[in-house]
């Protein structure tokens, strides 16, 4: 999944830098430079918002575009766009490429603050310490892309895990923490109004194996069900990022 296309007629195209935005100019080198001017269809004199993820938001201006570099005079400073005060970690167990894709870019256009892939008992997708290095490297780009298309100014975390116990060690103890099951009893209506942390988990494919759910349970998950239907992994996964920015989160929070 690559960058997205040009933004709509008065969108604000938006590219997300990991380089330090506090002085007067920076140098792009070359994918960036093509992504200024022939994704976003950009020429020089024109505008585009910088960020870095790191509370720097700028608008810079094209000084120079060619295939090989682009500079661009920094301009006014910009105030980022708060995330939900609420923080969700996604765990999700691997599943196939493109629906992992999808999962890390609409949890990070969702708000998710991390997003942990893990193997499970069924996970189809098996990654070796290479391949998982190259897979975090292109979901962290998915992450940056989807920033940069969602107003979102600081991508989530993501780990890659070898291990379930491994991957839910890492989950804070004060965080609310729930598994996703379609053959759970538990109601949404039990849940708490208001968290500061919540932990979603979400099986793969084949959903989770018992030797799974014994861990899960141990890991003080409670399991939830959403809805009667039984959802795709990616689906799922989404629902349930939507569900926690509904209840806790800021959707419909009125934003000036």
């Amino acid at each position: 999944m690559a960058r997205e296309a040009a933004p709509e007629q008065g969108r604000e195209p938006r590219l997300f830098l990991a380089v330090d935005l506090l002085g007067s100019r920076v140098t792009l080198d070359s994918p960036d430079a093509h992504y200024l001017g022939h994704v976003l269809r950009l020429r020089k004199g024109e505008q585009v918002t910088v960020f870095n993820g790191r509370g720097e938001e700028r608008v810079a201006t094209i000084e120079r575009l060619d295939r090989q570099r682009a500079e661009l005079i920094l301009g006014a400073h910009r105030t980022a766009l708060p995330e939900p005060t609420v923080e969700v970690t996604l765990v999700q167990s691997l599943v196939k490429n493109d629906a992992m894709d999808l999962i890390v870019q609409k949890a990070t256009e969702l708000g998710v603050r991390r997003i942990c892939a893990v193997k499970t008992d069924h996970s189809v997708v098996r990654l070796d310490a290479t391949r998982a290095d190259r897979r975090l490297a292109h979901w962290r780009k998915i992450a940056q892309s989807a920033c940069e298309q969602s107003g979102r100014h600081s991508p989530p975390t993501i780990d890659c895990y070898a291990t379930l116990d491994e991957c839910l060690a890492t989950v804070p103890d004060d965080a609310l923490k729930i598994a996703l099951h379609p053959r759970a009893t538990s109601a949404d209506e039990a849940l708490p109004r208001s968290v500061g942390k919540v932990c979603l988990l979400v099986g793969p494919e084949g959903g989770f194996s018992v030797a799974d759910l014994a861990q899960i349970a141990a890991a003080h998950f409670a399991t939830l069900r959403l809805g009667p239907r039984i959802l795709r992994a990616e689906t799922a996964a989404v629902a349930a990022c939507t569900f926690a920015a509904l209840r806790w989160g800021d959707f419909g929070t009125n934003h000036a």
